[in-house]
């Protein structure tokens, strides 16, 4: 799917008659990535035979591949190529598995979050909102440190804060109410201040869109809790 997403994105980006000198081209990004992709295939294929991969070097490969794919996501998005910017979401979320399968430090976290964004609102199915909930979780356990210190509290777009609260829309929208109480325990400890919002919102989303019973009576526990108690830790 990367591949072809390169080349749509290649093939748009020259038919638009690009200026001359330009860094950062698709083909460069593309290209990059394709280099990317085979070091990390052949690292899993060597893995046994070498011993274990340093875990410096899977946080670098892995920052430098999120980075160009968060690129090759904005070409495809400046260049109107909605097919292409998917698939890019998609081979980002395989590079962030590679990152939590070896065990890696995720530093570049928005172009992470912004494809698990994108995907969700694309699944319907219960049981694949429940598995990217736990892949989520996955995701925020593997932030590095300064991202999990949240020191950017200000920013209401920072992608630590994004990734907490769309994952308690996931878990909410899988209608698996033990999953649910998992993932809003983190997102209160995570985000205590966010909680008394979230919740009000979830309420009204509740009677908006008729959710089943069990699911009603989750949001509506946190819900009271937070509105008799909002600055609880």
């Amino acid at each position: 799917m990367l591949d072809e997403a390169c080349t749509e994105i290649e093939a748009a980006h020259t038919a638009a008659a690009p200026r001359g000198g330009e860094q950062g081209t698709p083909g460069q990004v593309g290209e990059a990535l394709r280099q990317f992709f085979a070091i990390v295939a052949n690292l899993d294929k060597t893995e046994g035979e070498t011993g274990p991969i340093l875990s410096d070097d899977v946080n670098q490969l892995g920052d430098y591949g999120l980075n160009l794919l968060l690129d090759l996501a904005a070409w495809a998005a400046r260049l109107r190529l909605d097919r292409a910017r998917r698939n890019v979401q998609a081979a980002t979320l395989a590079a962030a598995d590679w990152l939590l399968r070896h065990h890696g430090r995720i530093r570049s976290l928005g172009p992470v979050v912004d494809a698990l964004a994108d995907t969700a609102n694309l699944t319907k199915d219960p049981r694949e909102l429940t598995r990217m909930a736990a892949f989520m979780g996955a995701v925020a356990q593997a932030c590095d440190d300064y991202l999990q210190q949240d020191l950017e509290k200000t920013n209401p777009g920072r992608p630590w804060r994004l990734l907490h609260l769309n994952r308690g829309i996931v878990a909410t929208r899988s209608h698996d109410p033990v999953l649910m109480q998992e993932v809003f325990d983190d997102l209160v400890r995570h985000l205590p201040e966010e909680a008394p919002a979230f919740f009000e919102q979830g309420m009204q989303q509740m009677v908006a869109l008729d959710y089943p019973a069990p699911v009603r009576e989750v949001m509506g526990r946190y819900h009271a809790r937070w509105k008799a108690h909002p600055t609880l830790h």
